[in-house]
C-alpha cells in the first residue's frame, strides 16, 4: 500500500513537528519518490511526500530534514511566481499567513539537491483550471513545464492539480502536454499500478495530531473525519478554557 501525502508551508516554528512527522514516516513506511515507475512490493508500506505551491519555507526548514533522513520529495512550483509572494485567487493575505511567504526563486530551484527533490508543475497562476477554456488551459499547462525545464535544467513530467480541480478533458490535456503523471487532492491509495496517470494524495500539515498522522500514514481515511471532528472539538474547548482563565484573572 502507498501513500502520498501533500503540505504547503513549513514554518520555522514548525521544524520541529515536521522533523518528528518524517522519523514516524521512516519508521512505519518506506520513503517512496512520487515519480518512480515501478509498483510498490505487495504486503509493504509506501508513503511519498509532496509540496504545492513551492514556498521559501520549504527549502529552509523542510528539505534539510528530508535530506538528513534521505527522504525523497517532489515541490510542485507555481512558475509565474518564482521569487514573489503569492497572487493566485481564492486565497487571502488577510487570513492566509503563507500568502506573505515567497515562492522559490530560479536559482534555489537549480540549487535543490536533485538526488532527493525532484520539480513538478503546478501551473503559471495557480488557477482554478476546470473553469479556463481549453487554449487557456494548455497555456498553464506547457508554459509552466517548458518555464521549470529551462530553469532546472531536466524534465518536468508531474503535475499537481491547483485546488485539486480537474475533469476528463483536463487530464487529455496533460497527456497531450507530456506529463507522465499527475496529482489530485482525492484521499486514496496510490501506485496501484505502474502505468497509474492520475495519482490521489491525503493532506499533511506540522500541526496534525500524531494520531491523524498515523492514520494518514496507514491510509485509514475513513476515520479522519472522526479524527478532524475530535481535534476541532478539543481546539475549541481549549480555546474556551483559556478565554475563562483570562477573564478570572482580569
Amino acid at each position: 500500500m502507498a501513500v502520498v501525502l501533500y503540505y504547503h508551508s513549513i514554518p520555522k516554528e514548525k521544524r520541529a513537528a515536521f522533523a518528528r512527522q518524517m522519523d514516524k514516516l521512516v519508521r512505519c513506511s518506506r520513503p517512496w519518490p512520487a515519480d518512480a515507475r515501478v509498483p510498490p512490493c505487495a504486503g509493504a508500506r509506501y508513503a511519498s511526500v509532496t509540496f504545492d505551491d513551492g514556498y521559501q519555507n520549504i527549502v529552509d526548514n523542510a528539505v534539510p530534514e528530508l535530506v538528513q533522513r534521505g527522504i525523497p520529495a517532489t515541490i510542485f512550483i507555481v512558475s509565474g511566481n518564482l521569487g514573489a509572494t503569492p497572487r493566485w485567487e481564492d486565497q487571502s493575505a488577510s487570513s492566509d499567513p503563507d500568502m506573505n511567504e515567497p515562492i522559490l526563486t530560479a536559482e534555489q530551484l537549480r540549487n535543490l539537491p536533485s538526488d532527493l527533490v525532484r520539480i513538478g508543475s503546478h501551473t503559471v497562476t495557480h488557477p482554478v483550471l476546470s473553469r479556463l477554456s481549453e487554449p487557456q488551459a494548455r497555456a498553464e499547462l506547457s508554459e509552466s513545464r517548458s518555464m521549470l525545464e529551462k530553469f532546472v535544467g531536466s524534465e518536468v513530467k508531474l503535475l499537481s492539480f491547483p485546488y485539486g480541480s480537474f475533469n476528463i478533458n483536463l487530464l487529455r490535456w496533460c497527456r497531450d502536454e507530456g506529463y507522465e503523471r499527475v496529482f489530485t487532492t482525492s484521499p486514496n491509495v496510490a501506485f496501484s499500478e505502474p502505468d497509474e496517470f492520475v495519482v490521489g494524495r491525503v493532506a499533511a500539515s506540522p500541526d496534525d495530531w500524531n494520531v491523524e498522522f498515523y492514520l494518514k500514514l496507514h491510509g485509514t481515511y475513513r476515520w479522519l473525519p472522526r479524527a478532524y471532528a475530535v481535534k476541532r472539538m478539543a481546539s475549541s474547548t481549549w480555546t474556551e478554557a483559556r478565554e475563562d482563565r483570562s477573564a478570572m484573572t482580569s
